[in-house]
C-alpha cells in the first residue's frame, strides 16, 4: 500500500545550513495494517507523514501509493489521489462557526445536499456520535471533536487514515476510547493507519508494526511485541522504560531506598521475559530447585500486540554458585537476565 524509498527532506535555515527532517528513510507498509511511526519531539515522524500525502514534497526519493509514483503526479492527479488518504491531528482542526454536520462534510463535492446530508449521518453513526450533528466545537469534549475529525477524514471513502499525535491532547480514558475506534475502523473498512506518535502505550495498544525514528532517520523496525521485548537501540530501549513499571529501580537505587539496600552475597537482577508465554512458575521453581531465597522488587506484565510480556526485578539470596545456576535457567529459559548490582565478594 505504502512505499518509502530513501525518502530526504530538509528544511534550510539559511543558505549554509540545513535541517535534516527525514533523512533516507525507506518503509513499507501493509495493505489493511496499523503501523505505528515512534519518536520523541524532533525526530522527524511528523514531517514524513506529511511526506506520505505529499503534503511535505521530498527532497529526493520515492513515495509510492498502490503502486503509483506519488511525487510524479501532476497537480490535478496529486490532488484526486489525496482525496483517497484521510488525515487527522493532535488539535482536531474544526472550524469553529460551523456545526458538526458542516464541518464533516466539508470534504464532500458534487453531491446533493441531501446525499451530503445522509453521507454525514452515515459517518456520524460510524464513530459513535450520531446525536451530535447539530453541535458545534465548542460544545464538544476533546474525544467527540476528534471523533468528528476522524469522521470528516473519512468523507471520501479513503484507503489510508494518517494520524498525527492524533490522541496527544487527550486523556488516558479518552485516548483508549479512541484507539479502540481506529481498531474498529481498520476491521470495518479495511483501513490502512499510520499511526504517529510519541507514546509508546499508544503503539503497544494499537500497532502490530512499527518504526522508530531518531534524527531523521529509522534507527528499528518490525513486530511491536519484538520490538518490545529486545529493544535493540538505546533511544527504543529509553521508549520501553517510559511505559514499564521497572523502570523505577533506578529511582529506587538512585534515592538509597532501603527495599533495595543488598547485604553482603546479594545479587540484583532485572528479569525480562522475551518469550510469549510467561505462564509458568519461573520464580517459585527457581527458588525450590536452587534453594534460593528471591525477594520481587518489582513486577510488570503487559499486553503488547495482543501477546502477554513482562519482567520482575529481584534480588537474589544464597550462595553465588547457586544464584549463577539459576541465572542460567532463566537465560535458558529465553528470558533476559541483566545483573542492577552484585553485593558479592
Amino acid at each position: 500500500m505504502i512505499e518509502l524509498e530513501h525518502v530526504v527532506k530538509n528544511f534550510h535555515a539559511d543558505k549554509n545550513s540545513a535541517i535534516h527532517a527525514v533523512n533516507d528513510v525507506s518503509l513499507k507498509i501493509n495493505n489493511g495494517e496499523i503501523f505505528g511511526i515512534i519518536g520523541f519531539s524532533g525526530a522527524g515522524k511528523s514531517t514524513l507523514v506529511r511526506c506520505i500525502n505529499l503534503l511535505e514534497r521530498p527532497d529526493s526519493g520515492s513515495v509510492k501509493i498502490d503502486g503509483v509514483e506519488m511525487t510524479a503526479l501532476k497537480p490535478k492527479e496529486l490532488y484526486k489521489a489525496r482525496t483517497k488518504i484521510g488525515m487527522i491531528f493532535q488539535q482536531f482542526n474544526l472550524m469553529p462557526s460551523r456545526t458538526v454536520l458542516q464541518n464533516v462534510a466539508y470534504p464532500l463535492r458534487n453531491m446533493t445536499r441531501e446525499q451530503v446530508r445522509a453521507k454525514v449521518r452515515e459517518l456520524l453513526a460510524l464513530v459513535d456520535i450520531p446525536d451530535k450533528e447539530n453541535a458545534y466545537p465548542s460544545e464538544l469534549s476533546g474525544g467527540q471533536k476528534q471523533r468528528v475529525a476522524i469522521a470528516r477524514a473519512l468523507a471520501n471513502d479513503p484507503g489510508i487514515l494518517l494520524c498525527d499525535e492524533a490522541t496527544s491532547a487527550l486523556d488516558p480514558q479518552t485516548t483508549g476510547a479512541i484507539l479502540q475506534l481506529l481498531k474498529d475502523l481498520n476491521r470495518k473498512l479495511g483501513l490502512t493507519i499510520v499511526v504517529i506518535t510519541h507514546e509508546m502505550e499508544v503503539v503497544k495498544n494499537i500497532c502490530r508494526r512499527a518504526a522508530v525514528m531518531d534524527a531523521g532517520k529509522i534507527i528499528e523496525s518490525g513486530d511491536v511485541f519484538e520490538i518490545f521485548s529486545s529493544p535493540k537501540h538505546q533511544v527504543t530501549r529509553n521508549f520501553v522504560r517510559t511505559t514499564s513499571n521497572l523502570s523505577k529501580i533506578e529511582t529506587l537505587i538512585k534515592d538509597e531506598s532501603p527495599m533495595v539496600r543488598l547485604k553482603p552475597g546479594e545479587v540484583m537482577a532485572r528479569l525480562v521475559y522475551i518469550h510469549a508465554d510467561v505462564s509458568e512458575p519461573l520464580i517459585s521453581y527457581a527458588s525450590r530447585a536452587f534453594d534460593l531465597e528471591i525477594n520481587i522488587i518489582l513486577a510488570d506484565v503487559e499486553i503488547v500486540a495482543g501477546v502477554m510480556v513482562g519482567g520482575t526485578v529481584v534480588i537474589f539470596n544464597g550462595e553465588s554458585e547457586r544464584i549463577e545456576r539459576a541465572m542460567k535457567y532463566y537465560r535458558e529459559k529465553n528470558i533476559r537476565v541483566e545483573v542492577i548490582q552484585d553485593a558479592r565478594a
